[in-house]
Formats: structure tokens, sequence, C-alpha cells
């Protein structure tokens, strides 16, 4: 498993959305048995995310994915979720980073 300084420093400085597609599928959780299941699915979502744009620096969008229980039902067997890494300047001109499902549109306006 990768830490959180094994990964570059420059996209740590950056904020991180995720649509709530994204959320839905990857954070959330029916009925938590610890609301640390919570923080645990977004920490790992977001590590994940830095440590896919450290192997490419220099790209908008970045597929990748990761194993997590589904949001309800079955927690027997994780299951595979595509994501996307989108690197957007708000309209500021500051950039950010999005968390999307594979086949939704990043948060454009923030």
């Amino acid at each position: 498993m990768t830490t959180i300084d094994q990964v570059s420093a420059e996209p740590r400085n950056l904020p991180v959305v995720l649509t709530p597609g994204a959320w839905q599928e990857a954070v959330h959780i029916q009925d938590p048995v610890h609301t640390s299941e919570i923080s645990s699915r977004l920490g790992n979502v977001v590590l994940t995310a830095y440590r896919e744009l450290s192997f490419q620096p220099d790209k908008t969008h970045v597929d990748f994915g990761l194993y997590r229980f589904p949001p309800a039902g079955d927690r027997s067997a994780y299951v595979w979720l595509d994501l996307t890494l989108h690197t957007i300047k708000s309209e500021t001109g500051l950039p950010y980073l999005c968390i999307s499902l594979r086949d939704e549109e990043p948060v454009l306006r923030c």
C-alpha cells in the first residue's frame, strides 16, 4: 500500500472534489459499523488518485479504479469501481482535482 509520503507533493497541494456519483459509489456506505469506515473509504479514494496522478503528472485526466465494498448490501466481497481523476482550472484560475465515475462528467464549477 502506498503511503502519503510516497506520493509527489505537488498534487497534494490541490483541493480535491468528488462528484455526487463518485461519492455515492466510492465513499458512502449504508449503515456503517463505525464512522471511521467512511473516512477510511474517502482516504483510500484520494490516496489512490494521488498515486495514479504521480505516475502521469502531465495528464489532465487519469483513469484509475479501486476495489471496495459496494455502498449497500453484501460486504463479503470487494467490487471494482472505475474512476477518473481530472485536473481542472477553477474560474479563479486555480487548479483543483475532481474525481468522478468513469462515465460521468467532472464538476467544472468551483
